[in-house]
């Protein structure tokens, strides 16, 4: 049965044993006790079958396999010297705290830790927390944690006598956070979401940034507590807390809470939505590019192919933004979103096609540009998203009515595309694409021709697709009598000089 801490009163600490036992998280000896003023204002519960977080406990722990850059690197963006000369505390005493600041660098054992913390020693306390920190980042966490340790970082963030000791001990929780299952199953059911709400209240917005960074480690570990943070922490009053220097935190973070399937409710995270479509506009320096990508990464699993979301994004530019930052921000992230609006509606298909994808596509992979680049990953994920989007149905679609398009731009784009998947792709991948009128759409080309001028390079690209197709065709009647694809061909319903004259022209090129 799960444990929680709740609140500290002033009173005795009180234990709601109902039959279970307590003493992994603090032991009887020194509960039934009056030890000193710390135990006095600890409580602990046992949560009853109603909570929430039972559900957390039978369910399996399921990871969120889309967690974003495994634990988060916290940057020491604030002073801690001048957060101590705040503090309403004597300069004999502030001179000894930035004296334990810059000094402790020994390593310090958990059960040492927190017999210093139950001392409280204020100069002892601080030390401990400090020299846990660093420690922590040298061991393997599993190995030095303790049940004990977690309620009692729990009670310094909320009523530690300095904000040096909450910040410590923030810290040190967030860098358990996210690890192992384990460690970070005890931080949640300790109540680690009660905790952050009563801290988001506060006006530190640098124990608010960390607060953050541990719900957005919980968040990326497990669908589970991902839920269950989004049912109680609203992203509204999360995002009013945000301040600029530690923006690129709050954006991991929230991409952490939005990411991951089943996707959360979209009325939910919507708020996050429209951080990261702002995120997106920025100017792609050094310093933004990291948040950039979080941001994309983010929308990638928040569109879930719903026209209606797709429709926010071409609504504020998104679309014809990331075609612009396929070479500077994260090229596969920026293709999850395409692939996503590949499930949309014929319209918006349409409309990131008009944007420049196929250009940007055939730019990757052509030949040329890839040894100017010498970036093989995006010349990999180019070409792993030429084919996982020539199977989806309405993107074949729209890719073959564009050659009969008034754009010839586009008519172009998607004759050079079409020819590098007929060229390149297997058999199976052909005879999907002629399964989806392919033939029938280049013919329909080259007789718009006899109608209006098109370039003679669409029309020759045209030519040269139909005979890479019966080629391909060749191959698969060896295990045939007949190539299926001139089958096709011939079958097709048209001009019947028309048909004679292409079926003349590839004739020269097989023994049919």
């Amino acid at each position: 049965m799960a444990i929680f801490y709740t609140q500290m009163f002033e009173d005795d600490a009180v234990c709601l044993l109902q039959g279970y036992n307590i003493e992994y998280l603090f032991p009887t000896s020194q509960i039934n006790r009056k030890p000193n003023n710390m135990n006095k204002k600890i409580q602990v519960f046992i949560e009853n079958q109603q909570n929430l977080f039972i559900y957390l406990k039978d369910k399996k722990n399921m990871k969120n396999s889309q967690k974003l850059s495994g634990n988060q690197k916290i940057q020491q963006l604030y002073n801690y010297e001048e957060m101590i000369e705040q503090e309403e505390i004597s300069k004999q005493l502030k001179d000894q705290l930035i004296l334990i600041l810059n000094t402790s660098n020994e390593q310090i054992s958990v059960k040492d830790a927190v017999d210093a913390i139950k001392s409280e020693n204020i100069l002892e306390t601080h030390k401990a927390l400090i020299q846990l920190r660093k420690t922590l980042s040298n061991f393997d966490q599993a190995q030095i944690f303790t049940n004990e340790l977690v309620p009692l970082l729990f009670y310094l963030i909320q009523f530690g006598s300095t904000i040096i000791i909450k910040l410590e001990a923030t810290q040190i929780i967030s860098i358990f956070a996210g690890g192992k299952s384990d460690i970070s199953r005890i931080i949640f059911e300790n109540g680690i979401v009660q905790l952050a709400m009563s801290i988001l209240q506060n006006d530190n917005s640098e124990l608010s940034m960390l607060i953050m960074v541990i719900l957005g480690k919980l968040a990326g570990d497990s669908i589970q507590y991902r839920d269950c943070i989004l049912q109680s922490c609203n992203l509204d009053r999360i995002i009013m807390k945000m301040e600029l220097r530690y923006e690129a935190t709050y954006v991991w973070c929230l991409a952490n809470m939005c990411i991951g399937r089943p996707s959360p409710k979209f009325k939910i995270i919507r708020p996050a939505f429209n951080i990261f479509m702002k995120v997106i506009m920025y100017e792609p320096t050094q310093t933004n590019i990291k948040m950039m990508n979080d941001a994309i990464w983010a929308l990638g699993y928040m569109l879930d192919g719903e026209p209606t979301r797709i429709s926010i994004l071409i609504e504020n530019g998104i679309i014809n933004r990331l075609i612009e930052l396929m070479h500077q921000c994260n090229f596969v992230s920026i293709l999850r979103i395409f692939e996503c609006i590949f499930q949309g509606n014929q319209e918006q298909i349409r409309y990131l096609l008009e944007c420049g994808f196929l250009s940007q596509i055939r730019n990757i992979l052509d030949p040329k540009s890839r040894e100017k680049s010498g970036n093989m990953l995006q010349t990999f994920a180019a070409t792993e998203t030429l084919f996982k989007v020539l199977s989806n149905q309405n993107f074949l679609i729209s890719l073959f009515n564009s050659l009969q398009d008034d754009n010839q731009e586009l008519r172009g784009d998607a004759l050079e595309m079409i020819g590098n998947a007929v060229q390149h792709g297997t058999n199976e991948d052909v005879y999907q694409m002629v399964k989806n009128k392919l033939i029938q759409s280049i013919l329909g080309m080259l007789e718009l021709a006899q109608i209006k001028e098109l370039p003679s390079n669409h029309l020759k690209k045209g030519l040269e697709i139909l005979i890479k197709i019966l080629r391909k065709g060749e191959i698969r009647s060896k295990d045939r009598q007949n190539n299926q694809y001139f089958t096709v061909f011939m079958q097709i319903n048209g001009k019947d000089d028309d048909v004679a004259k292409y079926a003349y022209i590839f004739k020269q090129e097989f023994t049919l």
